[in-house]
């Protein structure tokens, strides 16, 4: 019935439709595994590899196809979205992240020896084959799959399976992988009773509290508070590693020839006008990029103060009816046509005007934009780390000095620059980038020193500390106002009672989940928890939410279901399990990444 393996080529034919896994066995049986032979990232870069992992190479071929698949899945997902760069900077790095991934999951399956037989091959095709594989037996109509029609093909010894054999082997393996990960991996009863309670308990209380925002307080940490608290506390105040940088800007913006185009080509309109064969409102529907232009041009009336200068001084000298010659403003050029003038009627001065306008938008073409691209390469291929500055400033280049930035996120002035913010975390001190790219210039980055992670220093945190401080304080002043109160409820005074003489805030709250708000006191707060795993009548003298510190007693607890609860507690079991698994799964990943060697290559 198989043809195991029986054409590695054919698996190209299938991976548009498969999961993301065929990716990972590609990179297993279709490249090599020996050392890379180029001895730096530039030379291995010119000989189209994107990386390596371990003793993995990477080609660029994979490395685009991986990249080319998010974004086609992308655009798919959203066909009328423009992504812009940092957009298709993230699906790089993610496209980059998969592939480690993979080539870690496919050497853990080789390092642990896991072997998929025929015959289990075999039972998964008849038992459970992937849903893809079904999808093309599914009647569009009904929605059925045809199995008989299924069946068939599978024993058609002139069908070739072998695209998916190989993706089924793979999901197999994965599967085994992760069982050997998780094999320690257990859900005890409680947890799956606690679970279902997350689900489906409810609870009503009353409760009183303090209430941060209406507490009144003069606290003011002193120097040596600060300075204790923050000590005792490093770990709260961590901040991300950073890179420092320079940069070298383009902008793209259009040439002394894109601006004559423009003037040639609004001339042309404009003579097409006066000719006859076009009215001034249907030329502006037709040609003018501006919003005004299905209205046929029509800016209403205006007076001397709404427009930009070089278009006022035209409107408010153009008769009525003519039609102006071409304005050059920061917009573009313009035609205008004044249609009618408003006077003062004492003084005869024109103070409004009502007119149409058609615009042209001034833009750099592809000459102008393929020459600041070669500008900004010529300039990398002529500085390193030591002229970079010097030459960007003598030659009055656009130069940044950004201050350092975290991996991931916008180089600070540059907005779009994800792309070189990634490169600058990736590259060495005095390393300068290829051309980066995004709607507004072309830039060139050179790296700064990486400053790494770890707690950052007092003085940047400082508010932060104090905040924390203060949030201390106020807890213990709340708790000194609660706990006489939480004595007289204790002691059998009603709590409605005992917070009216402390001066608390005292509510009964409606039917609240574990997820839920309750009015005054937070969404989803141990309150909530504390509440529905009570007791009823039962006191819960403290809990603390972002909003107060509260005492509470449930009301009312919504019955546990047994009989619910038994006929889906597999259910519940298997969740819990899988989430587990899935965690244990990722700890491995995170082992294994830090342990291996990934060296990249890409731009």
């Amino acid at each position: 019935m198989f043809k195991l393996l029986r054409s590695q080529a054919k698996i190209f034919y299938w991976i548009i439709a498969i999961s993301f896994i065929l990716f990972g066995v590609v990179f297993s049986y279709g490249s090599a595994t020996s050392g890379c032979q180029k001895s730096s990232p530039k030379a291995a870069r010119q000989a189209n590899l994107a990386g390596k992992i371990n003793d993995q190479i990477i080609t660029g071929e994979q490395f685009d196809w991986a990249y080319s698949r998010l974004l086609n899945a992308t655009t798919q997902q959203n066909p009328d979205r423009q992504l812009n760069a940092n957009q298709r900077a993230g699906l790089r790095r993610q496209a980059w992240e998969e592939i480690i991934q993979e080539v870690l999951i496919n050497q853990a399956i080789k390092e642990y020896d896991i072997q998929v037989s025929d015959a289990e091959l075999k039972q998964r095709f008849e038992t459970n084959p992937p849903a893809f594989v079904l999808n093309a037996y599914r009647n569009p109509e009904t929605g059925d799959v045809d199995m008989n029609a299924y069946y068939s093909d599978l024993q058609n010894p002139n069908k070739d399976w072998s695209g998916i054999e190989v993706y089924v082997r793979n999901t197999i393996q994965t599967e085994k992988l992760l069982d050997i990960i998780a094999a320690d991996v257990v859900v005890s009863d409680d947890e799956v009773r606690k679970e279902y309670l997350a689900q489906e308990g409810r609870a009503m209380a009353r409760y009183m509290g303090v209430l941060y925002a209406e507490l009144e307080t003069d606290f003011t940490p002193t120097a040596e508070q600060v300075a204790t608290y923050y000590d005792s506390h490093l770990e709260d105040f961590q901040r991300r590693a950073k890179v420092g940088a320079k940069v070298v800007r383009w902008a793209k913006e259009p040439s002394e020839s894109d601006w004559n185009d423009a003037l040639e080509e609004i001339a042309e309109i404009k003579q097409e006008i006066e000719s006859g064969s076009i009215t001034f409102a249907d030329a502006a529907a037709r040609y003018s990029e501006d919003g005004s232009a299905n209205r046929g041009g029509d800016l209403g009336t205006f007076d001397r103060t709404r427009m930009v200068p070089e278009f006022t001084e035209a409107a408010f000298s153009l008769p009525t009816g003519q039609i102006s010659q071409p304005v050059k403003t920061q917009f573009g050029y313009h035609l205008i046509e004044v249609t009618e003038q408003h006077t003062d009627e004492e003084t005869g001065d024109l103070f409004q005007v009502t007119a149409r306008h058609i615009l042209l938008k001034v833009t750099p073409g592809h000459t102008t934009l393929n020459m600041l691209q070669e500008k900004a390469k010529e300039f990398t291929d002529r500085v390193n780390g030591g002229t970079f500055v010097s030459t960007a400033e003598a030659e009055a280049q656009d130069l940044l000095s950004p201050e350092p930035f975290i991996e991931g996120r916008d180089i600070p002035g540059l907005p779009l620059s994800m792309a070189g913010s990634l490169w600058a975390h990736a590259a060495k001190p005095g390393d300068i980038s290829p051309v980066f790219e995004n709607k507004d210039c072309f830039y060139v980055v050179m790296a700064g020193d990486h400053i790494p992670a770890g707690p950052a220093p007092l003085d940047e945190v400082k508010s932060q500390v104090e905040l924390a401080l203060t949030k201390e304080h106020n807890k213990e002043v709340a708790a000194q106002k609660l706990s006489p109160a939480v004595a007289e409820v204790r002691k059998g005074v009603a709590m409605s009672q005992a917070a009216t003489d402390a001066g608390l805030t005292y509510a009964v709250t409606d039917t609240f989940t574990y997820n839920s708000n309750v009015e005054g006191v937070g969404f989803g707060t141990e309150f909530n928890k504390l509440a529905i795993e009570g007791q009823v009548g039962e006191l819960i003298p403290e809990v603390e939410t972002l909003r107060g510190l509260f005492a509470l007693t449930p009301t009312w607890i919504s019955p546990f279901d047994e009989a619910d609860f038994t006929a889906r507690q597999n259910g519940i079991r298997e969740a819990l399990l899988n989430r587990a698994k899935n965690k244990k799964a990722a700890q491995f990943l995170e082992q294994r990444r830090a342990a291996a060697v990934i060296e990249d290559y890409r731009q």
